[in-house]
C-alpha cells in the first residue's frame, strides 16, 4: 500500500471565511483531522479551531481533538505532541491522508512545528498549507498598514519587562506582542506613559471579537490569551523612561 500523506493546515485568525481555497479542499479530502482543545479550571472544553471548522462543510465525524495543556511548564504538552505525531504517522503509514490544524498560519507559532522532526525522521511525506496569521487580520480591522516600504516589523511572543519593551519600540517601526495576557499588569500603564499608536485586537474574526486603540480600556479589561497588540512608531522616537508627546 501506498503511504499516505499528512498535512499540516492553517485555519486562519478566527473567521471561516478567511481559510484558503486550498485549506478547504485539504480538510475535505483528509480521511482524519486532528484539532487541538483545551480545558478551563472549571473542567470546561473550548477550542478556537473547532469554531472554524465547525462552520465548514465538512464531514465532522473525521475531527478528532486533542488535548493541549495551556500551561508554561512543556513536560505534558511536548508527551501531547509526541504521540499525536506518532498516531499521524501510524495513520500516513496506513495509507490515509491526515490532517493537523492550528490557527494562524502552520509555520508561525505553530502546533505543527512541534511534529516536524518526528516527521521527518519516520520519512512521512507531509504538506504545509498557509494561511492568515491573527496580526495581519488585525491591520485589516484597524483600517492601517502593518508596514510600509522599509518599515521594520518585530513580532515577539513573550517580553520581560517594560525596559524590554521600550527597547523593542525603539528600534523597530511595528512591535507585534502576541500572548498579552502576560503582560496585563502593565501594558495598560504602559502606552498610557508613551502615548503610543497601537491597536488592540482578542478574539479576531470571532463572535467574541473586541478591539481598541484607548489604553484606558485596557486598565480594567480581562485580557485573554488570543489577544495581540500592535504598536506603531513610524517616527523611530525613541522611549525614555519619562513620557513622551504625541506628535
Amino acid at each position: 500500500m501506498n503511504k499516505g500523506t499528512i498535512y499540516g493546515v492553517a485555519l486562519g485568525p478566527g473567521d471561516p471565511e478567511l481559510i484558503t481555497l486550498k485549506a478547504l479542499k485539504t480538510l475535505q479530502k483528509a480521511d482524519v483531522i486532528y484539532y487541538p482543545e483545551t480545558t478551563n479550571g472549571k473542567g470546561m472544553k473550548s477550542s478556537m479551531a473547532m469554531r472554524v471548522l465547525g462552520a465548514l462543510e465538512i464531514d465532522s465525524s473525521k475531527f478528532r481533538a486533542v488535548e493541549v495543556a495551556m500551561k508554561y511548564d512543556r513536560s505534558e504538552v511536548n508527551e501531547t505532541y509526541r504521540q499525536l505525531a506518532a498516531d499521524c504517522i501510524l495513520q500516513a503509514e496506513s495509507g490515509k491522508k491526515v490532517a493537523v490544524v492550528s490557527e494562524g498560519d502552520i509555520s508561525f507559532y505553530s502546533t505543527f512545528a512541534y511534529l516536524v522532526d518526528d516527521f521527518k525522521k519516520a520519512k512521512v511525506h507531509y504538506e504545509m498549507i498557509p494561511g492568515v496569521p491573527a496580526f495581519i487580520l488585525g491591520g485589516s480591522l484597524a483600517g492601517e498598514a502593518v508596514c510600509k516600504q522599509t518599515d521594520k516589523v518585530l513580532v515577539v511572543p513573550e517580553i520581560k519587562d517594560e525596559t524590554q519593551l521600550r527597547e523593542y519600540v525603539s528600534a523597530n517601526e511595528t512591535v507585534v506582542i502576541m500572548k498579552v495576557s502576560k503582560l496585563k499588569d502593565w501594558i495598560a500603564g504602559f502606552l498610557q506613559k508613551h502615548q503610543l499608536d497601537f491597536f488592540y485586537g482578542e478574539y479576531m474574526g470571532t463572535d467574541k471579537e473586541f478591539t481598541t486603540r484607548d489604553a484606558r480600556v485596557l486598565t480594567e479589561r480581562r485580557i485573554p490569551y488570543f489577544s495581540i497588540i500592535t504598536i506603531r512608531n513610524e517616527q523611530q522616537v525613541i522611549l525614555g523612561n519619562s513620557p513622551i508627546k504625541s506628535n
